[in-house]
């Protein structure tokens, strides 16, 4: 018996609007010179599948030139402490501000590896007395060295892009040692967040500080879709790379969520008129 052509219109509806709702982590940091390492370790050790596929995820980044303390890892290693920077939720700056504790955990791709143990599959971020957060593996007495600098870019709640100053290696992972803190982070471009002077000494993951994420649920407004990306807005004497960058980012997410709202609207036509069929 072949299937009813009503199932087969919604089946391929349903197929489209996934398409439609999917991003491209490559694409997003394309424009973005800074980060190509980034992105040619994320294709050198194959995670750009895996985190296309994702409906939920934050990316943490760091400039090319605080790069070179992982360019020299195996692949394996390489890989592991690539996947450490995959948070596996939506997080932004502001969701981040408004949790109340002032260290928890966020869950991240290397647990889904069977490499994982202990909390090596999280990381620990602590707001400082300052109100700067720092991200450190959950690992205890794991050094906490990695600022959170600026958002890069985000479409909720689907993908964040944050930038921090520099790569979090869990001690131990793969035989890697661990970060020794670097004294000057990299300046900051976003005018609204200030870059905090990185601890003299590391900060150690406490039990009775740390609880298990994930926070608070994801605000949404009930009256508009968030389907629109953020991206930062450049200051005025910003150059016109990051201006440009900028700019072809959010066409970039601008054009997925055109394509989601008009995937929508023609599902909704779809089953409205299967309804009077």
């Amino acid at each position: 018996m072949a299937p009813k052509p009503q199932v087969v219109i919604l089946l391929l509806s349903f197929l489209l609007l996934t398409s439609a709702m999917a991003f491209n982590i490559t694409a997003i940091l394309e424009p973005f010179s800074k980060f190509t390492t980034f992105s040619n370790y994320l294709n050198q050790t194959k995670l750009v599948h895996e985190i296309n596929h994702r409906r939920t995820i934050t990316i943490l980044v760091i400039d090319n030139s605080r790069m070179s303390a992982i360019s020299s890892l195996p692949e394996e290693s390489l890989k592991h402490v690539m996947e450490v920077h995959v948070i596996l939720d939506y997080y932004d700056i502001r969701k981040i501000s408004h949790i109340p504790r002032k260290s928890f955990l966020l869950t991240i791709l290397f647990q889904t590896t069977d490499v994982a143990t202990k909390r090596m599959g999280f990381l620990n971020v602590t707001r400082m007395a300052d109100e700067s957060e720092v991200f450190g593996s959950a690992i205890l007495r794991a050094p906490h060295t990695s600022t959170l600098i600026k958002k890069v870019m985000t479409m909720p709640y689907n993908i964040s892009v944050l930038q921090v100053s520099e790569p979090i290696i869990p001690p131990g992972i793969d035989g890697a040692l661990p970060m020794t803190p670097i004294s000057n982070p990299p300046e900051m471009i976003d005018p609204s967040t200030e870059v905090p002077e990185v601890a003299e000494a590391p900060i150690e993951s406490s039990e009775e500080d740390v609880v298990d994420a994930p926070a608070d649920a994801p605000e949404k407004s009930t009256d508009a879709p968030a389907d629109s990306p953020e991206v930062d807005e450049p200051m005025s004497d910003a150059s016109e790379e990051q201006s440009s960058s900028h700019k072809k980012a959010f066409d970039a997410s601008a054009s997925i969520s055109l394509r989601t709202r008009l995937s929508i609207g023609a599902i909704f036509r779809l089953v409205i008129g299967i309804v009077f069929l």
